[in-house]
């Protein structure tokens, strides 16, 4: 294709996913020169008061010309005239134009400003004219020199071509009565400054209706003469979208190039083939999945209408442009709520007491249980259109018997079943019968027609399947989910858990990694990226998982796990024998970690301090024993450290209080009411007086000491307060 001279540059970074390039066309239509052979009128004769200046192409309908308007200050116009062959056909053709779209006003659509008759050309109108680059031209331009529109970033620009498009859509299908597009296509979209304008209304109609439409763009629903709908207009746009992008040759490639299995591919799919280099991790199936539901073949199976295929491109390009930046492009979701959970298992919280009683210390990065992440999920926004919405809108997250109870009186409808779903995995007393029954119960109430194309049904299967440890099961309804909504990070936060529970790490990060660039203050994704990327132990991977845990910020409600997790890593590191070279360095910085946990970043409950400062101590005293760290290093180390930690400087003060804490924790597990903790506090006080310097040992097989100690410390966990034991028990 012959390209144009244009410049064209490029916008600063902006999450606005409308913002486009500046394209300037460097020669103009109007400033070249006409043939009067070209023109339908005899030189200096005006088609009423504009006068011709040179033809611009053919549209939909008829040819298409450059005038001026004399009675505007020979503002520039386009004239369009029907064919000479079809005027007779389509007689009332302009005339229904006219009337239609003489009113129609969107930015994103060719303005007409008038309509008349000429005795010798037929029916004309009187259009804005628009000099800039065909869609078509800016491919063609961005697959020749992807420099000038930023390389990768080209596809953001193709979704902002569709958010714009779909604008104009919407308009046009929410209008009375509801009219169509009909025949859009690259040819039929002008990129002009930073603006686009869909260039050719000829195709305009009222829905249902015949008209034009251009083979390869046609949905497989259009009927013989043209009959549209609003769908049909979709999958135009989804089409035209897909050869901006070049993703395969044909709406049915899309669905290999949404297939998970790319995700462990060496080389990315059809890669050859695409306008520009393919997105970056997980952005090149996010971007096939969406455009691939707006192209499926029944209308069933597209997006419902123009706003939520916008919500879902809106999604995508944020997705994409964070993989590309590694920078945060945030934006609440539409369809579910945010969750107050952070996923972290062991790793955010400092260790429990039974890790001193376990014969080796538990490993910190376990995941948590399916069971759990059922649980804590994100969960869908209430259908707006359900009778119940505002009630549970309102609802708080209270125990789940309560708003059984709560709701036990609610006339049923398919929002009151889902929730009473999820309320029945949370409850002890119930469990996944009683959760399916009410998923049953849901199902009907949305109805039969409605229901296989529900992605809230795939999304509590997919909840119901992890709380019966079905994690194959699960994954297979979230991947359901996320083709259905592929903008949406949800079905990729649980789509990232049963990539890891399954031990598809690489699967497990891509997803991960996805959710967490363009939203870091979900510490779902970053605990999850940490925990697969350590999987992996790539030799970076240390450095790398604290980055990503340094990146939740201080607002994140997660902050302080994600501070604690570093800090947890840290002392991992450290124990690590191959590690030894860097033992120092490495206790310095877990040191600066737990100070600032402690007084900047939110730790402040003294019990997971004292635990958290008890791990940290056992690392600097099992550095010591094996040799990596030697007493002038603990001195170093201790004269370096925050006073307010209280690191002591020499052996034996760091055994004395080692044996403190040790107490401490004693004294925590004695106060537990869990029936396990009272051999746990026993545990520790052995510990607390195997490690103290100098003092005597007792042999397991006479705790006469710890045992009686053990006994005072829980009978005074359970006597009232001002009381002493002896007083207690008189």
């Amino acid at each position: 294709m012959f390209l144009r001279a244009a410049q064209v540059e490029l916008p600063e970074e902006n999450p606005d996913p409308t913002v486009l390039p500046s394209i300037t066309l460097l020669e103009r239509a109007a400033s070249r020169g006409s043939d009067p052979e070209e023109l339908p009128l005899p030189p200096g004769e005006l088609l009423g008061q504009y006068r011709l200046i040179r033809p611009l192409g053919d549209g939909g309908m008829g040819e298409v010309y450059l005038a001026l308007d004399t009675n505007v200050d020979d503002r520039e116009v386009a004239i369009k005239i029907l064919h000479p062959e079809q005027a007779a056909a389509a007689a009332g053709a302009l005339a229904q134009e006219r009337r239609a779209l003489v009113e129609l006003t969107h930015d994103d659509i060719i303005r007409v400003f008038n309509y008349g008759h000429h005795p010798e050309v037929g029916d004309f109108l009187v259009l804005q004219y628009v000099d800039g680059l065909t869609l078509e031209e800016v491919r063609a331009r961005a697959q020749l020199i992807p420099r000038e529109f930023g390389g990768g970033r080209f596809h953001e620009f193709v979704l902002a071509y569709g958010v714009r498009i779909l604008s104009a859509l919407g308009h046009l299908h929410a209008d009375r009565p509801r009219k169509v597009y009909g025949d859009l296509k690259p040819d039929n979209v002008m990129h002009d400054g930073t603006a686009t304008k869909i260039i050719d209304v000829g195709s305009v109609r009222a829905a249902e209706l015949p008209g034009l439409t251009t083979e390869g763009f046609r949905a497989p629903t259009v009927g013989p003469d043209g009959e549209s709908t609003g769908q049909d207009d979709l999958f135009s746009l989804g089409e035209t979208l897909r050869r901006l992008s070049g993703l395969g040759t044909s709406p049915q490639d899309l669905a290999g190039l949404s297939d998970l299995g790319t995700l462990g591919a060496s080389a990315v799919p059809a890669a050859e083939e695409m306008t520009a280099p393919a997105p970056h991790g997980l952005g090149l199936v996010s971007l096939a999945r969406v455009l691939h539901r707006a192209t499926r073949s029944e209308r069933t199976e597209r997006f419902a209408d123009a706003r939520e295929m916008e919500q879902q491109l809106r999604g995508v390009f944020r997705e994409l442009r964070s993989l590309r930046t590694g920078t945060e492009t945030f934006e609440p979701s539409p369809l579910f709520l945010q969750s107050a959970y952070a996923l972290d298992g062991a790793l955010g919280s400092a260790p429990p007491l039974a890790r001193w009683a376990a014969p080796e210390p538990p490993s910190p990065y376990a995941p948590p249980s399916p069971a759990e992440v059922a649980q804590r999920l994100p969960v869908p926004r209430p259908d707006p259109y359900d009778d119940h919405h505002a009630e549970v809108s309102r609802l708080a997250d209270a125990a789940p018997e309560a708003l059984l109870q709560h709701t036990a009186d609610w006339r049923a409808s398919s929002e009151v079943h889902l929730l009473r779903c999820r309320l029945r995995l949370r409850s002890p007393a119930d469990g996944p019968e009683a959760a399916e029954r009410e998923l049953r119960a849901a199902e009907e109430s949305i109805g039969p027609e409605r229901a296989p194309y529900d992605w809230r049904l795939d999304w509590h299967r997919g909840l119901l399947a992890l709380a019966r440890d079905q994690v194959t099961a699960a994954r297979r309804h979230f991947d359901r989910v996320y083709a259905a909504i592929p903008g949406e990070y949800a079905p990729k936060l649980a789509l990232g858990y049963c990539a890891e529970h399954l031990e598809r790490w690489h699967e497990a990060l891509t997803f991960y990694e996805a959710v967490r660039l363009r939203n870091p203050s979900l510490g779902s994704a970053a605990f999850g990226a940490v925990r697969a990327r350590l999987a992996l132990g790539d030799e970076t991977a240390r450095e790398e998982a604290v980055r990503e845990l340094d990146a939740v910020p201080q607002h994140s409600r997660h902050r302080t796990a994600a501070r604690t997790a570093a800090v947890r890593i840290g002392v991992e590191h450290v124990r690590t024998p191959e590690h030894d070279g860097e033992v120092l360095e490495r206790l310095r910085e877990v040191l600066q970690r737990l100070a600032l946990l402690f007084h900047a970043h939110g730790l402040t409950d003294e019990g997971a301090r004292a635990r958290m400062t008890a791990e940290v101590w056992e690392a600097v005293r099992d550095a010591l024993l094996r040799g990596a760290l030697d007493e002038a290093g603990l001195a170093a180390l201790a004269a370096g450290a925050d006073t307010r930690l209280g690191l002591p400087p020499d052996e034996p003060g760091l055994h004395k209080d080692l044996s403190r804490l040790y107490r401490a924790l004693a004294h925590q597990a004695a106060r537990s009411a869990a029936p396990e903790d009272a051999a746990v506090a026993e545990t520790l006080l052995d510990l607390a007086y195997e490690v103290r310097p100098l003092a005597f040992r007792h042999h397991r097989d006479r705790p006469w000491f710890g045992k009686r100690a053990a006994d005072w410390l829980r009978t005074i966990a359970h006597t009232p307060s001002g009381k002493s034991p002896r007083t207690a028990r008189e």
